[in-house]
């Protein structure tokens, strides 16, 4: 009997101890969506707050994700570059990084370009942020606290890195199988990319 209990003891304690938590990741890398073998790899580089980023992602982004990458046509890497003049930006990354980690990107993407649109460079609070997260999934109290320890900031500022080290200008910068595109329409950017892929 004495050697049944020790046998069976580590199950009793496991079972009625606290309930496991699932570890939350903190070493990620970018976001990556798409085909990985496309003839097109894409790199987003952008910031929450940036007026010119918000106008990308209504114009071409949602489109760009819709038709092709969740088609499968194409690669596409989302890099955070917030700039110093954005006092949003740093934390709305952070809070986008930990919706990565959860599988929940996408979606945060999308509502956390919308606020910063509505808000229009007026301050948003983590409050908000976790609203989103809220709206999307993501558990409140792991957003705030992966936010006020700067979980993914080394993740940020390697990304960054990355957008200077391909002579990153200004947000949004795209780029091409590595090369920066240029474009002034939302149908050349997307007659560039579907030429590429007839290649």
């Amino acid at each position: 009997m004495k050697k049944l209990l020790l046998l069976i003891l580590p199950f009793l304690l496991v079972s009625c101890g606290e309930p496991t938590v699932p570890q939350v990741s903190k070493n990620i890398e970018s976001a990556v969506f798409g085909a990985p073998q496309s003839k097109v790899q894409l790199t987003v580089f952008a910031d929450y707050e940036c007026p010119a980023c918000i106008y990308f992602e209504k114009t071409i982004g949602e489109e760009l994700y819709e038709k092709y990458v969740k088609t499968n046509k194409i690669t596409i890497s989302y890099k955070n570059f917030p700039l110093t003049q954005h006092k949003n930006a740093e934390r709305d990354a952070l809070a986008a990084l930990y919706a990565l980690s959860q599988g929940k990107y996408w979606e945060f993407n999308l509502e956390m370009y919308a606020l910063e649109d509505q808000k229009k460079w007026d301050k948003v609070t983590d409050e908000e942020r976790v609203a989103i997260g809220k709206k999307v999934g993501l558990d409140p109290v792991e957003l705030q606290k992966s936010m006020d320890e700067g979980w993914y900031m080394n993740q940020i500022k390697k990304e960054m890195s990355e957008g200077e080290a391909m002579g990153l200008e200004g947000t949004p910068s795209v780029y091409l199988n590595g090369k920066r595109l240029q474009y002034n329409t939302k149908e050349e950017f997307f007659g560039i990319i579907d030429a590429v892929l007839k290649q």
